[in-house]
């Protein structure tokens, strides 16, 4: 048999119970973001819910100018929290709106900052405006200075509680217009988003990537794709060992770097090497010889830091035979290599730069090459020296 200690707070759609509002805001905060993990329901987050956009940006009460200081402000829904009581399910719907700032000011600039604001009238708020929808958009109108400043600030949850006016409430930035003395707006989108606990979350311009209320597994979109590690937002391509593809290169147009039979240190690239990634280095040019039918050693060589020297450790090398004339049209050389094995050759993290290395062998005919990097005849393809370095992905 089951002991009863004490009712709970609340429940949802049973009858013959009241549906009640605040039953209806303890459902949002159920479903949507907190803002604390060591405090779960202790606050809703409050911000923009993403719904439609392109690959760049939600539309969701996006603020652009429409002309003048008229701004025009897209459908959208939000979530809007209040101490104690959770998070107002909140919506501008389904067509766009316009809102105007205040004249433009005689001296110096001014913020304005375009809210979305919530009024609850059994707290004792007042619908400002005169409307009667208790959800609106409004234009918080700041004070003119040589640096100005915003009217209202907005808390780590995202939400502004003091500083609107009148009338009571709270509220969520959407944009930041500041107003020339001339009435030219200048936006800065402030949208902040929430979302579905679990679900993936869409970062909006105003989202800060420290922020308190994402917890371990969250997914962002916007600012990188990157995933929430519990301490930091890491880029999801590198969690799953995606290839991040062409990471440096270098182009030579010169004639070209001539050598003999002694070691020279050719074309280079730097970049930021991390031991658990895999790279691939990659030369394209033109070589050619003195003497008909040689072999050439290449070699690739990489050191930390910017400079490579032929006593620099040596990744791999292999003979690269010189066919017909003393020439090998079209060069196209790759090296792959784990970042392991960078890393038992002594490289450590950070700038590395790599190079391709070349000489005659001895005794296998030749005694001078040249690798050409000019820019070809009038009218043809430039015959272009190119260095590149490609992360190919998570060591395995």
């Amino acid at each position: 048999m089951a002991v009863v200690n004490a009712d709970a707070d609340g429940f949802w759609s049973a009858m013959p119970r009241q549906n009640s509002a605040r039953q209806g805001r303890a459902l949002v905060q159920s479903l949507y973001l907190g803002g604390s993990q060591s405090s779960p329901m202790s606050a809703v987050r409050s911000g923009v819910i993403p719904t439609t956009g392109d690959a760049l940006m939600a539309y969701d009460l996006r603020v652009t100018v429409q002309s003048g200081r008229t701004l025009l402000v897209q459908p959208g829904s939000a979530v809007v929290g209040r101490t104690g009581q959770g998070g107002y399910l909140s919506w501008k719907l389904p067509a766009a709106t316009t809102v105007t700032c205040d004249s433009p000011p005689a001296t110096n600039p001014r913020n304005d900052i375009v809210v979305l604001r919530v009024y609850d009238t059994v707290l004792s708020d007042t619908v400002q405006g005169g409307g009667s929808i208790p959800a609106r958009i409004e234009i918080v109108t700041g004070t003119p200075g040589a640096t100005p400043v915003d009217p209202v600030t907005w808390d780590s949850l995202g939400l502004i509680t003091s500083g609107l006016g009148a009338g009571g409430g709270t509220a969520i930035p959407l944009a930041r217009a500041q107003v020339s003395t001339g009435g030219v707006v200048t936006l800065t989108d402030l949208r902040r988003s929430t979302g579905l606990i679990g679900g993936v979350r869409v970062l909006l311009p105003g989202d800060s990537l420290s922020d308190p209320s994402c917890m371990p597994g969250d997914i962002a979109w916007y600012n990188g794709h990157r995933y929430w590690d519990g301490t930091a937002w890491q880029e999801l391509s590198s969690s799953l060992g995606y290839a991040k593809g062409l990471l440096a290169k270098n182009v030579y147009a010169g004639e070209g770097v001539f050598g003999t039979q002694t070691e020279i240190v050719g074309d280079k690239a730097s970049f930021t090497f991390d031991p658990a990634r895999s790279y691939q280095f990659e030369w394209q040019g033109t070589i050619s010889s003195s003497a008909d039918r040689p072999y050439m050693t290449i070699g690739w060589r990489a050191a930390n830091g910017a400079t490579v020297t032929s006593s620099s450790p040596l990744v791999y090398s292999t003979l690269l035979p010189l066919q017909g004339n003393g020439k090998f049209h079209g060069a196209h050389l790759t090296c792959p290599v784990s970042g392991a094995a960078l890393a038992a050759l002594g490289l450590s993290a950070g700038t590395v730069t790599a190079a391709i290395t070349h000489y005659i062998t001895a005794g296998n005919g030749g005694s001078g090459w040249q690798a050409r990097g000019d820019n070809g005849a009038p009218g043809a393809l430039p015959n272009k020296r190119h260095f590149a370095v490609f992360d190919t992905g998570l060591s395995r």
